[in-house]
């Protein structure tokens, strides 16, 4: 049984991982920070492998209190993340830098907390990304695309720094399936249309992805996209 931390483990995708985790016989910490209430659901519909962790990744102090309760740990997976829009002429710095405080600040303070932990353990490190940091462009994102491409390049650079004793990856969604996109959805309808597949990508493939990425042992630096084929559409 291996030991996973997964922040943001009470979003979408968060949830599919932790799922994927329990169901493959792992021990699971899935940390949240405002929502509790997912987080005991999610424990009442996994059990007792699935441990709540309070977690805010924006909070030296949280962080801290977090990892020293961690004994062993054998894969972060850094999912905390946030997500907003705003047209380049009404995009304000207090938004701008608090995409980055979340999506890369925050990957940063928890990976160099559990660095001694993974080390003891060879361990992995599993960032998600996303298409934004590959095809910006969508429109209104200019801020989370940059916080993502810095997750693909912090990725690269921490695993070159990292090796050989902790691998690090990072695995790059597109737009995922979510009860908000309903059928009717412009943007659905457009993300379908483009992707080779046809369709929105299931959390629980991009899950598949993360466990895949954080045990195979001659990958590092790597970012893996998983989006139904709408890159080569």
């Amino acid at each position: 049984m291996k030991v996973i931390l997964v922040s943001g483990g009470t979003s979408v995708l968060g949830a599919a991982i932790c799922r994927h985790y329990i169901e493959r016989g792992d021990r699971v910490l899935c940390a949240y920070h405002t929502n509790a209430r997912g987080a005991r659901h999610l424990a009442d519909e996994l059990g007792q492998d699935l441990v709540p962790v309070s977690l805010d990744v924006q909070s030296a102090d949280s962080i801290e209190q977090a990892v020293t309760g961690i004994e062993h740990l054998d894969v972060l997976v850094n999912n905390s993340g946030i997500f907003s829009e705003a047209a380049i002429e009404d995009l304000t710095l207090s938004q701008w830098r608090r995409i980055f405080s979340v999506n890369v600040e925050g990957m940063f303070a928890l990976s160099q907390a559990c660095r001694a932990l993974l080390r003891a353990a060879s361990g992995a490190i599993v960032n998600i990304a996303s298409i934004n940091a590959l095809h910006p462009g969508f429109g209104k994102t200019v801020h989370y695309d940059a916080s993502k491409g810095a997750v693909v390049a912090f990725t690269q650079s921490l695993a070159a720094e990292l090796a050989p004793e902790i691998r690090v990856n990072a695995v790059a969604p597109g737009l995922l399936s979510a009860p908000h996109l309903d059928t009717h959805h412009p943007l659905r309808r457009l993300y379908e249309e483009r992707a080779l597949l046809g369709t929105l990508v299931d959390p629980a493939e991009v899950a598949k992805a993360v466990a895949f990425v954080g045990e195979c042992r001659a990958m590092t630096g790597q970012t893996v996209v998983v989006d139904g084929g709408y890159l080569a559409g």
